[in-house]
């Protein structure tokens, strides 16, 4: 009975043995099964991720405004700093919590490099400042992360951390205040119409550029109308002349013309040139385009375009007021140069009270 029962013990000795050896097996093979699961989602989320991007630096869009085509090129600060994170995210488990940072920076760095060059044969173009932009928003996005990060902070040591949050926190703000100042901008302008720009508020920079000009905002001279307190100054004896470039509000169809104020220096009468460009239409035909020419003097007088005068849709170039592009203010190349001061550009519901000679 005795040698029974240690064989019955033994049995059930070696059973156990036999079942604990199974479960860890079982185990095992389910904890590689789940590993190898999700290294397979983690490189299906990276060729997702790597294709959007790629994807979205190939997009342009038609129907947008000029101002607005620069509030998407200024997402490439804070849009890559959010890239920075999701790789990381994808990069968790590979290595320290230190390392894990750094190979979420130089991944995204070269899909950031990748994304540029794949502009190179596209409709965009591809430029270095967009790179250095990119480097501020991962920097930005990963060292403000890695600052507060409870696992890097027991690695490194608050001191350590504390100075990635030095470097993190200005790239960061460097990065995101672009988008939060055009974005500000837009808002602005669209509170401000009629008004389009007249020259003394700071976020009108934003939409008003000259080309091949010297391009000067000024105190307003006694007497000038409006009662405005800075004009701009446009000077040029350039090959092209002077050109002002407005990135105009985009619908207009409410109103009856633009106007601005202008005058010439020197005692002399200018002609100069003015145009309205359209946004191009979605069937890709030709963007509107009109131009015409005024003589400005130097006594100070408010000019304008009336949309009566605009080509109709019965033309090629006929321009839809409810997808404005860009106002231009332009002149002539002249060898002694061209001096002219604008000022108060806004829509109008009539135009009785300027004119365009």
């Amino acid at each position: 009975m005795k040698s029974l029962g240690r064989r019955e013990t033994r049995g059930s000795v070696a059973d156990k043995c036999l079942e604990s050896a199974g479960v860890s097996a079982l185990n095992r093979a389910m904890k590689e099964t789940l590993t190898s699961h999700g290294r397979m989602v983690r490189i299906v989320g990276a060729a997702v991720l790597a294709g959007v991007v790629l994807a979205a630096h190939f997009y342009t869009p038609a129907q947008a405004s000029a101002l607005a085509n620069e509030a998407i090129r200024s997402l490439h600060g804070p849009g890559f700093g959010l890239v920075a994170l999701l790789v990381l995210k994808l990069l968790r488990f590979s290595g320290g919590p230190l390392a894990v940072y750094f190979k979420a920076g130089a991944a995204t760095m070269l899909l950031a490099v990748l994304a540029e060059a794949a502009q190179i044969p596209g409709p965009r173009e591809a430029e270095m400042r967009d790179l250095l932009v990119d480097a501020l928003g991962i920097a930005g996005f990963l060292g403000c992360a890695a600052a507060f990060d409870r696992d890097v902070i027991q690695s490194i040591g608050r001191v350590r951390a504390g100075g990635i949050a030095l470097i993190g926190v200005p790239a960061l703000a460097a990065a995101v205040f672009p988008t939060a100042w055009l974005s500000y901008a837009l808002v602005m302008r669209s509170n401000a119409v009629p008004q389009l720009l007249s020259f003394d508020a700071a976020w009108e920079s934003t939409y008003a550029f000259g080309d091949e000009i010297d391009f000067e905002i000024i105190p307003a001279p006694g007497g000038w109308p409006a009662g405005s307190g800075n004009i701009a100054r446009l000077h040029s004896a350039g090959k092209y002349g002077l050109m002002l470039h407005l990135h105009a509000y985009p619908d207009w169809s409410d109103y009856a013309g633009v106007s601005f104020i202008a005058a010439t220096t020197g005692g002399e009468t200018r002609r100069i040139a003015l145009g309205l460009w359209g946004l191009r239409p979605r069937d890709k035909s030709p963007a509107g385009r009109y131009y015409t020419r005024s003589k400005i003097t130097p006594e100070p007088a408010r000019y304008c375009i009336s949309f009566s005068d605009l080509p109709d849709e019965s033309t090629e170039r006929s321009v839809d007021l409810r997808r404005i592009s860009e106002l231009l203010v332009g002149a002539a190349r002249n060898e002694l140069g061209v001096t002219v001061y604008v000022d108060d550009f806004r829509l109008e519901r009539s135009t009785e009270d300027c004119s365009l000679k």
